[in-house]
C-alpha cells in the first residue's frame, strides 16, 4: 500500500516504494524513484481533487497544478453557465408557487395567488419553450430584444410582452444574488419594450347588445361572461366562484358572494344578480344536476381558448368581440345607467375607495339623455308617488 504524505511543495504529495529508507522516514535520503500526484480544488465540482494517473515526473503534477490555477477563473465561468435558464427558471418558479420566493429578488413579500398563475402561464408558455436549453449566461440583451421585438411584430399586446419580460428579469434577478451566483448579470435590463402606444379599454356593450353577444354563445361559455357582464367579477374571481356563493338554499339567490378576490376591498362584496344572470346560472345549475357545491363555471376562463371560442362565435353573428374585462366595464356602465350611486359602484366593483372609482367612471360613456332635467323630474316623480 502506498505511504502518500506531503512534500514541501504545497499540493504535491509523494509517495516512496516499500524497500527505500524513506518510505518510513521522511527525512532518509530517497533509494528509489518516487510516485507523484498532486490536489487542487475543483471550481465546478466545488470539491477538492486528486491527480490522476499518479506519476513518476513529478514536474508533470506542477504542470497539472499550474494548469488548474490559471483555468480556474474559465472553469467558474463554464460552471456558471451550465446552468440553464430552464433549470433556474423551474427552481424560482416553483418558490414563488410554494410562496417561499417573493417580490424584490426573492426576499419582499409573496406574490398573490393571481400573479403566480400569470407567471406561472408565462413561463410555461412562452420563456421555457424559447430560451429552456440555454446557458442563462449565454442570452444576452440581444437576444432578449430580439425576442420582444419578435413579439411586438406577431401582434402581441404592451401588457402581455410587459408580462413575460417581467417573469424572466425577476428569474434573472433571484439567480445574480451573490448568495447564490446562479448567473453573473440581468440582461433584461435594458430591454426597450414596445411603445405605450395602445388605446385605452373603453369598449362597452350597453344592454342590447351584451344580450346579442351571449346569445351567440354557447351555453357554457356564457356563464363566464354573463358573470362579467351582471355582475362584474374579475376573470380569478369568476374562475373560483362556486355554487354555495351563488345559492340561496336550493334556488340561485338575488346576490352573489365574493370571498376570494384581488384585494381586501373586493372579499365578502356582494353585487346583486340581475334577472338575465339569474337566467343563466339557473340554466347551469340545472345542467350541471343541481349541485350544492363545487365551480360555477364549466370551462376554463385562463387560457385563451375561451377567448377563441367566443372571438369566432361572435365573427359568425357579425357581432364586434368583447374581453372580460371589457365586459367588467359593461357592468359598471350598466351600474351608472340604472342610477346607483358611486359608493354602490365602489362595493359592487369591489374598489377601495371612491377615487379609483371617480377615475374609472370618467372612461365609461355615460347614459344618454336628451334632456337633462329629465332625470331630476323623474326621480322627484317618483318620491312624490311614494309619499303616503
Amino acid at each position: 500500500m502506498a505511504n502518500w504524505r506531503k512534500t514541501s511543495m504545497p499540493n504535491v504529495w509523494v509517495a516512496h516504494q516499500a524497500r527505500c529508507p524513506a518510505f518510513d522516514d521522511e527525512d532518509a535520503r530517497c533509494r528509489c524513484t518516487p510516485s507523484w500526484r498532486g490536489r487542487r480544488w475543483n471550481q465546478a465540482k466545488r470539491d477538492s481533487e486528486w491527480q490522476k494517473p499518479v506519476t513518476k515526473d513529478r514536474s508533470e503534477v506542477l504542470s497539472w497544478l499550474a494548469a488548474g490555477k490559471k483555468g480556474a477563473e474559465h472553469v467558474r465561468e463554464r460552471a456558471s453557465a451550465g446552468r440553464t435558464f430552464e433549470s433556474i427558471g423551474d427552481e424560482w418558479i416553483a418558490g414563488v408557487a410554494a410562496g417561499r420566493i417573493g417580490r424584490r429578488k426573492g426576499r419582499g413579500k409573496p406574490y398573490t395567488s393571481s400573479t403566480v398563475r400569470d407567471y406561472e402561464r408565462s413561463y410555461r408558455n412562452f420563456l421555457r419553450p424559447e430560451f429552456g436549453p440555454m446557458p442563462a449566461d449565454d442570452i444576452g440583451e440581444v437576444e432578449w430584444q430580439m425576442w420582444v421585438d419578435y413579439l411586438s411584430r406577431e401582434g402581441l399586446s404592451r401588457s402581455r410582452i410587459t408580462t413575460h419580460v417581467a417573469v424572466a428579469s425577476a428569474i434573472y434577478a433571484w439567480a445574480i444574488v451573490p448568495s447564490r451566483q446562479l448567473a453573473t448579470q440581468n440582461p433584461l435590463r435594458l430591454v426597450e419594450l414596445p411603445p405605450n402606444d395602445e388605446k385605452p379599454r373603453l369598449r362597452v356593450a350597453f344592454a342590447p347588445e351584451a344580450e346579442q353577444l351571449l346569445e351567440a354563445l354557447s351555453p357554457k361559455d356564457a356563464v363566464p361572461y354573463a358573470i362579467a357582464f351582471y355582475a362584474g367579477l374579475r376573470r380569478a374571481e369568476i374562475d373560483r366562484l362556486e355554487w354555495p356563493e351563488v345559492l340561496d338554499g336550493k334556488r340561485v339567490g338575488s346576490r352573489l358572494l365574493v370571498t376570494r378576490a384581488k384585494s381586501e376591498a373586493g372579499r365578502e362584496r356582494r353585487p346583486p344578480i340581475a334577472e338575465p344572470l339569474r337566467g343563466i346560472l339557473l340554466e347551469a345549475w340545472l345542467r350541471q344536476g343541481q349541485p350544492l357545491t363545487g365551480a360555477v363555471l364549466e370551462t376554463s376562463v385562463m387560457s385563451g381558448k375561451l377567448a377563441a371560442r367566443a372571438t369566432a362565435a361572435w365573427t359568425a353573428a357579425d357581432l364586434q368581440r368583447i374581453t372580460l374585462h371589457e365586459c367588467r366595464h359593461t357592468y359598471a356602465s350598466l351600474l351608472m345607467a340604472a342610477g346607483y350611486t358611486l359608493k354602490e359602484l365602489m362595493e359592487f366593483m369591489g374598489h377601495a375607495d371612491l377615487q379609483m372609482v371617480n377615475r374609472y367612471v370618467k372612461l365609461l360613456p355615460q347614459p344618454g339623455e336628451e334632456d337633462l332635467s329629465q332625470r331630476l323630474s323623474d326621480y322627484l316623480r317618483r318620491a312624490a308617488e311614494a309619499r303616503p
